[in-house]
Parts: structure tokens; sequence; C-alpha cells
């Protein structure tokens, strides 16, 4: 009789382990539910402000190549600096001293977007290098010019530098931080325009290798205090939760090589009589050549301007004898000079320092580099294009002077 209650005693423990192990199986199910919609969720928010930092980025690099003037383009907006300054979402004008980088919120009005928002409702701030503001305009600008912006990890490392801005999602407050309303009229975004409650950290004793997202002593913290480049935190911690999309230098000027107006230009300056008259009896000095080469001595206010920000890419040398050269595979009559634009940087060459730029090496491969010594070259082994193609943007493009 004893054997029956056993399988009973049994059994009823068989049932509660069962039903044990059902109910942690529908606790963990619940709980890897929970999990994936949460991720879900964070996963949405991740698209959301991804979106919304690609639309900025676009709207910007489309308004630095859109200009109807060649001599205009590749300069980006200035921020939207906020009341007393300009109305919510216009940029604002003429601001500080050239070269001085400015933070702000994207001008979305400028740039014909609607308020553009990040996951957590905030509206995406931006970052301008100095060198690539609108206004007041730097004094050289071309396709090496160098972006003063740089981004380094959670440890300190660098991970991108020279670029020419960022657009920034700036998420939910942190610390002391406050999106508190500073005037009725921001009616599209809210809030305030001192970069130091959006962009992190907010205490510099959190900051990492002691860098804050903002510039510390301006008004609003929006303004460098020098030219020098400033380097910005990309971390996700207790202290940080910016999120950024690069907008690098070479990514505007490819797309403003492609612009039929910008190889037409290249070849109205090397074509133009009063240039090529300066060059024929200019003095031959320099590494490149070029160290006596005035542009303020063309007539052409289009062709002055291009020769200003673009003089960098030329170089001279003398030929003896006079010799010819080789343009578009064809032979060319007898040359005393040869003039060289030297096309876009290749991944070897180097156009950082004044040094760099000085480099007839950074400018110039192969025959054409062995043969450009100055102010007499080694031989008349010259060989080149006549325009400028945006295929092959590193070839160098010559005149038989």
């Amino acid at each position: 009789m004893s054997k029956p209650r056993t399988f009973r005693k049994y059994n009823q423990q068989g049932i509660t382990l069962i039903m044990l192990i059902l109910i942690v199986a529908l606790a963990a199910a619940a709980y890897l539910v929970n999990l994936l919609d949460a991720n879900a969720v964070k996963i949405e928010r991740d698209k959301r402000t991804a979106t919304a930092l690609a639309e900025a980025k676009a709207a910007l690099i489309g308004y630095a190549a859109s200009n109807s003037a060649v001599n205009s383009v590749g300069y980006l907006v200035n921020p939207d600096l906020g009341p007393g300054v300009n109305t919510e979402g216009s940029a604002a004008g003429s601001t500080g001293a050239a070269d001085f980088s400015l933070i702000g919120k994207l001008p979305w009005r400028t740039l014909g977007l609607p308020p553009t928002k990040d996951s957590s409702g905030e509206c995406i701030w931006y970052i301008v290098s100095g060198r690539f503001k609108n206004s007041p305009k730097t004094s050289v600008f071309n396709w090496d010019t160098q972006g003063q912006i740089d981004i380094i990890d959670s440890d300190g490392n660098t991970i991108a530098a020279n670029l020419a801005a960022l657009t920034v999602s700036p998420n939910s407050p942190l610390d002391l931080q406050s999106h508190v309303l500073a005037d009725t009229t921001l009616n599209q975004c809210g809030g305030n325009y001192d970069a130091k409650n959006y962009l992190d950290s907010y205490n510099s004793v959190n900051a990492i290798d002691g860098e804050v997202n903002y510039f510390v002593g301006s008004t609003n913290n929006r303004q460098a205090p020098n030219a020098n480049n400033k380097r910005f935190v990309l971390a996700k911690n207790n202290y940080y939760n910016d999120r950024f999309l690069f907008v690098s230098v070479d990514e505007i000027f490819s797309i403003i090589s492609r612009r039929s107006d910008f190889s037409i230009q290249i070849t109205a300056l090397l074509d133009d009589v009063d240039f090529k008259s300066h060059l024929q009896a200019v003095t031959i000095t320099g590494n490149k050549g070029t160290g006596n080469v005035d542009c303020t001595l063309i007539s052409n206010a289009n062709n002055k301007t291009f020769c200003n920000n673009w003089k960098e890419m030329l170089l001279l040398s003398q030929l003896s004898p006079p010799s010819p050269i080789t343009i578009d595979g064809v032979t060319t009559a007898t040359c005393a000079r040869v003039l060289i634009f030297g096309g876009q940087k290749t991944g070897v060459q180097v156009r950082l320092t004044t040094t760099n730029k000085d480099d007839p090496a950074n400018y110039l491969e192969g025959a054409n580099l062995s043969a450009f010594v100055t102010p007499i070259a080694s031989n008349n082994n010259f060989v080149g294009v006549s325009t400028f193609d945006a295929n092959s943007p590193s070839k160098d493009i010559l005149r038989c002077l």
C-alpha cells in the first residue's frame, strides 16, 4: 500500500518542479520579450537620430556646393546663434574673427529644412570650422584647406582630424545641463543657445582627456578662442551622450570638382592673358618657382580671386634650352617655361603644413616630378593634360609659356 503513496508524492513533486520550470521559462521569455522590445525601441531611436544627422549633413554639403559663382563655393553656412543674432532656424551673419570656429544650432530654415530633431526631440546642433565659415571668409580657400575639428574617443585616441564640420545630436540633458526655454519666440526648437547646456561634458572635472564639446569662455560657449584645431569627444558614458556625423573637406570638394564651371575656371586662370604675360617675365624663385607670382596683376576679377585661393597648386620652371613638352598626348611648340597646376593630392601626398606645401613632391608625380627643378628644369620630359577632369583629379595640368 506504500508504493501508491510514494508514487503520488513523487508525482506531486514532479508537477511542482514542472510548474517551477514553466514559471522560470515564462519569466525568462517575458524578460527576453521586454529586452527585445527595449532593443527595438533603441534601434528605432538610433535610426531617427542617424537620419536627422544625415539630413543635416546633406543639406550643409549641398549649400556649400551650390552657390552660383564658382569662386564662392565650398563655404559652409554659419550656425543659428539665436535671439539677438538671428531668428530661429536662420544662419547668423558675419560672426567673430576669420578662421575662428563656431557652435550653434543647425540653421534649418536657411537650409530649406523643417526643424531637424534627434530621437530625444532636440534640434540638431552644428559645429563649423572657422576656415569654412561663409562669413567672415578665410584668406585662402581650396581643396587643401584644413578643417579645425578633430575627434577623439573615450580613451583620448584621435579617430578623425581636420574636419570641416560636425552635425551633432545633443540627446537628453546630463548632469546640470538645462534645456529650459530662454525666449518665447523659440517656438520650433525651443530651449536655449548655451552650448554647454547641450554638448558635453557640463562639468570639466568629468572631461575626457581634458576636452569638452564646446568653447569655454565665449558668449554661450560658442566661439573658439583662436584658429587652432579643437578636439571633440565621441563617447558614451554618464557624462557624454553627444552623437556626431562628420563633414570632411574631401566630401565637399568632391562635389565642387564635378561642377563644369570649376574646370572652366582653372582653364580661364591658366589662359588669362595678364597672368601668362606675368609668368613669362617673373623671376622664378622658391621650391615651386612661384615665390614672386603676383595674383593682383590679373585684371579679370574672377581669375584674380581664383588665383589668390589656388596659387598653392601652381609650379613654374624654366626650360633651357627652350624645348617642347607633351600636353594631351601631343608635342607642343617650343616652350621657354612650363607652368603646372598640380591636381588633387594622391594618397601618399601631404599638404598640411607650410613645409608640405613647399615641396613639389606633394603636387607632382612620375616624369613631371623628375623633370621639375627650379629655376631651371632638369629636362623637358613634362607630360600632362590641358583641362581638369574630375574623373582624374590628380593629373597635372600643363601650359607651355
